[in-house]
């Protein structure tokens, strides 16, 4: 049980930052971006590379992240220039990025067994003490990345990317850029993808041109996950970052154990889809059932309940 709780946190803790870009488009901003599929890649590829090249390895990330984030500005030309909607402009994108980053790695697949790492410092332990080590730095970027995340959204461009989700026509009456706030959210879930990928790519040892299929359908699983457990809303900030934290590490905790349990390799992608259908289908049918348990407030006045969503 022990390896099963170290596998979930080494291989889940890297996929937050990517689970919490697909929250902000799927649930924040309403909408779907396949472009994530491709990004991601992307951002890994970038990473791989830029370490190859003698690049340090946090400045790696970073490359990777303003890559990834190039790839989300892309889609939201295309969806503002072209009338392209976002699904199908992302869909657009994580095709054609799949031969970008063929270019970038030059190979299907670059090994980075010899480059420096942020993991590097490691090395030296056994292998639980190196596994704790790197779920303690993982889990540091993961809290400054959340913490800075729930701070965004209470600024005031947070609030106006909020409305935007919640009303589009309301929100570009009280004077909001909607096209902007599109623009803004596609950049930065994709850079959150690209700073997921640098993190698994150097923990890994290595980056595949096919290590981004099926990262939409499993963010939206953690998410549809988390949800059911914490329930967030638009005015609960520490609900929304519950949840993407603690669905992305469920549902990666299905899949280790799957496998630590003897389910073959090949068949991880119908667990995945399984998961998916299942959590939808709790949520459709069961969340009225679990609302019965939870605590009812009192009703609140609207001027209450705008200084809430603020807060």
């Amino acid at each position: 049980m022990d390896r099963i709780l170290l596998d979930m946190f080494v291989t889940g803790l890297p996929l937050v930052p990517v689970v919490l870009g697909i929250y902000m488009v799927f649930r924040i901003k309403a909408d779907f971006d396949l472009t994530v599929e491709g990004s991601f890649v992307t951002g890994g590829a970038v990473c791989a590379i830029s370490l190859g090249n003698g690049v340090e390895a946090w400045v790696a990330i970073l490359f990777g992240v303003v890559a990834a984030a190039a790839a989300g500005f892309v889609t939201s030309i295309l969806h503002l220039l072209l009338k392209i909607p976002v699904l199908l402009a992302g869909l657009i994108m994580s095709i054609g990025l799949f031969s970008v980053n063929l270019h970038i790695l030059g190979q299907p697949t670059v090994s980075l067994a010899l480059d420096e790492t942020i993991f590097s410092p490691f090395d030296s332990f056994d292998a639980g003490a190196a596994d704790l080590a790197t779920i303690a730095l993982m889990g540091t970027v993961i809290a400054l990345t959340m913490a800075a995340f729930a701070l965004f959204l209470k600024t005031e461009t947070g609030l106006a990317l909020r409305a935007t989700g919640d009303n589009n026509r309301m929100s570009r009456s009280q004077g909001v850029n909607d096209k902007f706030m599109t623009v803004l959210t596609l950049v930065i879930a994709n850079g959150l993808a690209g700073l997921g990928a640098g993190l698994a790519v150097q923990h890994q040892s290595y980056a595949d041109v096919n290590m981004g299929l099926g990262t939409f359908v499993a963010g939206v699983g953690a998410v549809l996950l988390g949800e059911l457990m914490f329930r967030p809303s638009g005015s609960k900030l520490l609900r929304i970052v519950l949840a993407v934290v603690v669905g992305t590490l469920a549902y990666r905790l299905i899949l280790v154990a799957s496998l630590r349990f003897g389910l073959p390799a090949s068949d991880l992608k119908g667990v995945m889809a399984l998961t998916l259908v299942v959590a939808i289908a709790f949520e459709r049918y069961m969340g009225p059932v679990a609302g019965r348990f939870r605590v009812r407030r009192e009703p609140v006045p609207p001027a209450a309940r705008t200084r809430e969503k603020v807060n």
